[in-house]
């Protein structure tokens, strides 16, 4: 294994990945926690980036615009990258080329995307060192999950807290292979056919990738972690899944709008929304009664129209048909 080729990874703005030269940085600075927050990534695999780096620029750049309306109070503490010094990661990074391989011949070419994955600091920590272990989202089948850069915000309520204050994310590389789309309420575990490897909630402009549990740990490389300070919102439930809302004809994710809601009626009610919206992921309600739910909390349909407003004047919203996109040919 060439360990340089992956030392190589970096992403330019439209989310692809630049054949740059990594920079790192061993240095401290004012703004990232003594060094010893972060040993457990060190001694696992990974090395900070330098931050006058182009490498960690354009992936705080990428992070940041995901992040949509939170941007303006999240802020970059630390970004480090997997440079494959570990065993176990010289043999993850084998496993997925192999991937690879097996799908540019069986498909004619890969199907490379770029994927978010938020979670606790011990589920990242385990995921470098083990690899992933369970399935975190149900919505569109049953599998894992990763938002693409657009849909970073959607990934963000299952991050966590540290013992520092701090949230990571991590950015992995997936080979998707050729995509179906998968149908919000599907039980769907596995590819419908030999025909397709993964699935998406929208073939045109997909906000969730899926990767089937059987192929986690071939179709997934984690690349880096970014480690982040961001608002902390009473958003409970939404750990697991985010769910949607149609409103005025367009879907707006409840990961946008949830946490301008809660500035403007507060956490309890915030926390009220988040019960109802679990109740609906779990079939206990239906979509009506979660809307219902929704507008008789906030009391007052103006106030959710004005936020809606609010964010569609700002912040680019997702086409009405998200479960549209034709069949993949």
């Amino acid at each position: 294994m060439e360990q340089e080729d992956q030392e190589s990874f970096i992403i330019d703005d439209g989310g692809e990945i630049l054949d740059a030269g990594s920079e790192t940085d061993s240095s401290s600075s004012s703004s990232v926690p003594k060094p010893d927050c972060f040993d457990a990534f060190t001694r696992n695999g990974m090395m900070r980036i330098g931050e006058e780096s182009k490498e960690h620029r354009v992936i705080k750049n990428q992070f940041l615009t995901g992040m949509n309306q939170l941007a303006k109070d999240t802020s970059v503490v630390t970004i480090h990258k997997n440079i494959c010094s570990t065993m176990y990661m010289k043999a993850r990074f084998e496993a997925f080329n192999s991937c690879v391989d097996a799908i540019r011949e069986r498909r004619g070419d890969r199907n490379d995307k770029y994927g978010w994955y938020g979670a606790s600091k011990q589920e990242i920590l385990h995921i470098i060192s083990y690899g992933f272990s369970r399935c975190n989202g149900q919505s569109h089948g049953v599998g894992v999950y990763l938002s693409t850069s657009k849909f970073i915000l959607e990934t963000f309520p299952s991050t966590m807290e540290d013992e520092n204050g701090l949230r990571h994310m991590l950015l992995c590389h997936v080979e998707m292979g050729k995509m179906e789309l998968i149908r919000a309420g599907s039980k769907q575990i596995y590819p419908s056919s030999v025909e397709f490897d993964s699935g998406v909630d929208n073939l045109e402009d997909p906000s969730r990738l899926v990767v089937w549990i059987a192929y986690m740990n071939s179709f997934i490389l984690p690349i880096y972690i970014v480690s982040f300070k961001a608002p902390s919102f009473s958003i409970g439930s939404l750990r697991e899944q985010i769910n949607e809302v149609r409103t005025g004809g367009e879907k707006l994710s409840i990961a946008v709008l949830l946490p301008m809601l809660v500035k403007v009626i507060g956490s309890a009610k915030g926390d009220m929304i988040s019960k109802s919206l679990d109740d609906h992921r779990k079939c206990k309600i239906n979509r009506d009664q979660m809307i219902q739910s929704l507008r008789r909390i906030i009391g007052n349909d103006r106030v959710l129209i004005s936020v809606i407003k609010a964010i569609r004047g700002n912040f680019a919203v997702r086409a009405p048909n998200r479960e549209g996109g034709g069949s993949s040919q």
